[in-house]
């Protein structure tokens, strides 16, 4: 995709650039100062192409060219709203670099041979004015004020665009990002232990972690069917009581301060409208699109981000993550996000799964990730790459024949299969005719709850005994038997002395009853909120969440 960026050197802007990147786009990145950008090593951000524009958005000129032939503009310019006092001067600056920059965007969309088909268009929640408490979504009127009236006329310059491309105006709450905006401000103070709530802290504040929002650049330039206005919040907006008191736990700070509305309203001016407008807003549009934060509770975006210093995360030492993927969706958006992000911090990767080798490399296929993977429950680990497996646990051949024999001497019909690295084979008759196969993973039994308890007492006095094999009877109709050492956390002690990871830390967000083994090793593990009980017995904290949403507060507890 080829993609135009104005404020390409802002926070936001630097977050979305990286990200587009690592996706592989080409990215024409607009900012005044050259050097703003190129100072900041995106070249090398993924297999995408960095084209840096020098220009300003309000000014017509030759960057307008750039646009034509792009698949999406996205216009982030904009002088900051808190950067300075509102005076009369400013309020001017405010205005001009949003309307006219905006103006001067469109314009080029219609000049342009080959138009974008999608603009994003930046926009505000100071669009809905002072509501106290009242829930507002995007089907809301504007409100009143300075910023109220300024981000309809800024959203209707974006919407002249509408006969040309697709037009998104993104209303941004407050965002949560240590590497600008608002929040760094604040980190000074609270830091210092001098935080606490301005006014009288029941205004509502609607915010949003910079994580989520370059997943929502992401879902509307895929869904032609999202325009006009969206809400780009999280869908738990809380009172700046609720925030300042989160904020010191995150700290580690008192809040006891109080700063009265009147003294902000001295040192700020107009600005205080900002901190002192109750915004209760709501993301209609994100929500019936089925978007899924990754961050959506204050604590978690306030955790995920305060740490945060603007880049990728090296860690002191070597570490790991490894999380039970038996019951989640490898199609889901949010799982792309969450191993993402986890990986961004340096941390290695590795998922944990009873899936044979088969279903573990359409998993990574599927979930766009490039990981280990432990597959037929602790047999081997291997990559998206067929080629590429650094570990494997077998049943020998001679091993195989006479587990075989004893099946077949069950006297009840099974089905079997015997699964490798790269095949399956099936036995739906008779296993005495079956020939052992090189490199077995895991010989599988599917068969009537009888026929299971007749192949038990057939194995048992000779092969299921401590150090010959291992049997799992934990699904219904069926028998898994594997080496006696295929264990999911044997696995990971190898891939921990192939990276020089220590136990300590190794973290782990575990669900099912054959991750025990993971739980007992892990130096810390989270279990999901519907765990097996002996998981979560073993775990040194369970989840209030399950599915994805558990495995995404876990991470973030964890990396």
């Amino acid at each position: 995709m080829k993609i135009f960026i104005t404020g390409a050197s802002g926070t936001i802007g630097r977050r979305i650039v990286a990200d587009r990147l690592r996706r592989g786009d080409h990215v024409l990145a607009m900012t005044r100062q050259r050097s703003r950008l190129s100072d900041e090593g995106l070249e090398g951000k993924g297999a995408g192409t960095l084209e840096i524009i020098e220009g300003d958005p309000g000014v017509p000129g030759p960057w307008q060219q750039a646009i034509d032939g792009c698949d999406a503009v996205l216009h982030l310019a904009g002088a900051g709203v808190m950067d300075r006092r509102w005076s009369s001067t400013y309020r001017v600056t405010l205005r001009e670099s949003r309307i006219d920059s905006t103006y001067q965007v469109v314009r080029a969309i219609e000049l342009a041979r080959q138009p974008p088909r999608v603009l994003l268009n930046a926009s505000a929640i100071g669009f809905y004015g002072d509501r106290d408490d009242r829930q507002l979504d995007e089907t809301d009127d504007a409100g009143t004020g300075f910023l109220a009236h300024l981000c309809a006329e800024w959203e209707a310059q974006a919407m002249r665009a509408e006969p040309t491309c697709r037009v998104v105006c993104m209303r941004f709450g407050m965002v949560l990002d240590a590497a600008g905006g608002a929040l760094p401000k604040m980190l000074k103070i609270f830091r210092k232990g001098l935080g606490g709530r301005l006014g009288n802290g029941r205004q509502y504040v609607s915010w949003v972690a910079w994580p989520d929002i370059v997943a929502m650049v992401e879902l509307f330039l895929q869904r032609p069917e999202i325009r006009g206005p969206v809400n780009i919040v999280s869908p738990e907006p809380v009172t700046n009581r609720v925030f300042t008191a989160v904020l010191g736990e995150v700290l580690r700070r008192p809040t006891l301060m109080w700063v009265p509305g009147m003294a902000l309203k001295l040192v700020l001016g107009g600005a205080a409208e900002v901190v002192l407008s109750s915004q209760r807003v709501m993301p209609g549009v994100l929500k019936a699109n089925g978007f899924e934060w990754l961050l959506p509770t204050i604590e978690s975006g306030l955790r995920g981000t305060v740490r945060d210093d603007g880049g990728t995360r090296v860690p002191e030492r070597p570490s790991m993550l490894v999380i039970d993927i038996d019951e989640l969706s490898p199609g889901a958006p949010l799982l792309r996000r969450v191993l993402r992000r986890a990986a961004d911090t340096g941390t290695h990767v590795v998922l944990a799964t009873s899936m044979g080798p088969e279903g573990g490399r359409e998993f990574l296929e599927q979930s766009q990730v490039d990981c280990s993977i432990i597959v037929c429950d602790g047999a081997a680990v291997i990559q998206r790459d067929p080629s590429r497996m650094s570990y494997q646990r077998v049943l020998e051949p001679q091993t195989q024949a006479e587990l075989l024999a004893a099946i077949a001497g069950c006297g009840h019909p099974v089905e079997v299969t015997l699964e490798d690295l790269h095949s399956r084979r099936r036995v739906t008759s008779d296993p005495a005719t079956t020939q052992p196969i090189q490199g077995c993973l895991r010989i599988r039994i599917d068969a009537s709850t009888e026929a299971l308890r007749a192949v038990l007492e057939a194995i048992g006095p000779r092969w299921w005994q401590p150090g010959h094999v291992q049997v799992h009877r934990d699904r219904p109709g069926r028998l898994d038997i594997l080496n006696a050492m295929a264990d999911r956390s044997v696995a990971l002690q190898h891939l921990a002395r192939t990276w020089t990871v220590r136990r300590d830390d190794v973290r782990a967000v575990l669900k099912g009853v054959r991750s025990s083994g993971l739980a007992e090793w892990c130096g810390q593990a989270i279990a999901l909120s519907g765990s097996d009980q002996r998981v979560r017995s073993l775990c040194g904290r369970v989840s209030s969440l399950d599915g994805i949403d558990g495995v995404a507060e876990a991470v973030e507890a964890l990396t």
